[in-house]
């Protein structure tokens, strides 16, 4: 649907109950699609759309790639083939991830193998790669970059870290509209139906928060996000807060754990403290080994915690 003049929002599924929505935005000079959604995405729904809006994928411009991730850009190779003359581009920090399927299973998805064992196993890893199929980019962006879609309508590449490191999200002044991605992440990623699917997966706590903080000095009238129902005048600083409370919430809940433990590991933290702080499935609970992960990070690195192997190899925390 369209959500302000020239800016669609497209609901693509995955999974048995996921969604995400990724973004068209049409003006009379150029044209630019925010992120490719899973690899059949383009054809079940974002083509489809084009479609019926009167829109011919060989007028699409750009297609930028919020940030590395499978629901996010494993359409990329789909539509390049739809609208090989569309730029891709994603922030230069991501790009490694983005380019290579196996580099994002390797640095993302298994990056918590080797120290904590939690990970997805090898089921996991071919289903990640069923889903993403990428592409070569053909340009990386720093954050800042403006976009001339129309005569009166510029939008600009914003930098906005913490669930990766070179997320992006894209912002359109004329209408006062962040198509946010993942940059700020609420207390849950959510389902199809709203309910909570998984727990928050914002990895770079440091970077995370100053994101929200940035969020919350910027002019947003509207707000639409990857997972989430669309935001709106005072509801944007709510949700933005909230994103930025809750992990701080888990990081006062992950020191009150170690207050109650002689050390824990991140697979204890996230069987025992996560079940505490939200109410997704069971099964999507060792998500939060990105959030966890990226709390005890900061916690250590400001002194509040040490990190060291226990005998079984794994890395365990405790209070200083």
């Amino acid at each position: 649907m369209e959500i302000a003049p020239g800016i669609h929002r497209i609901k693509c599924k995955f999974g048995d109950k996921r969604m995400v929505y990724v973004h068209l935005l049409v003006g009379e000079a150029a044209s630019m699609l925010v992120d490719t959604g899973c690899a059949h995405n383009p054809q079940q729904e974002i083509l489809p759309y084009m479609q019926r809006i009167g829109f011919d994928p060989a007028r699409l411009t750009y297609i930028v790639i919020s940030h590395s991730d499978t629901d996010h850009q494993g359409g990329n190779a789909p539509m390049k083939q739809a609208a090989p003359q569309a730029l891709l581009a994603c922030h230069t920090l991501d790009r490694p991830w983005v380019e290579d399927t196996d580099a994002l299973i390797q640095g993302r998805y298994a990056q918590f193998e080797q120290d904590h064992g939690v990970g997805y196993g090898d089921e996991g890893k071919t289903g990640i790669r069923a889903g993403c199929f990428s592409y070569p980019l053909d340009l990386t962006l720093t954050g800042g970059e403006h976009f001339r879609l129309g005569a009166d309508w510029v939008v600009e590449a914003v930098h906005t870290p913490g669930h990766t490191w070179g997320h992006l999200a894209i912002y359109d002044p004329r209408s006062r509209t962040l198509i946010a991605g993942e940059a700020s992440i609420w207390n849950a990623i959510l389902a199809d139906d709203w309910e909570p699917a998984m727990p928050p997966t914002y990895c770079y706590v440091d970077t995370y928060l100053a994101t929200q903080d940035r969020l919350l000095a910027m002019e947003i009238d509207l707000l639409s996000s990857a997972h989430w129902p669309l935001q709106q005048g005072p509801d944007v600083a709510a949700f933005v807060s909230e994103s930025r409370n809750y992990c701080l919430l888990v990081e006062r809940k992950l020191l009150d754990f170690a207050r109650a433990t002689s050390g824990f590991t991140l697979r204890e933290a996230i069987e025992q403290v996560g079940p505490t702080l939200g109410r997704w499935p069971a099964a999507a609970n060792q998500d939060f080994s990105y959030g966890m992960a990226g709390n005890l990070e900061s916690l250590t690195k400001r002194g509040l915690l040490r990190a060291e192997r226990n005998r079984a190899g794994w890395i365990e925390w405790r209070l200083v």
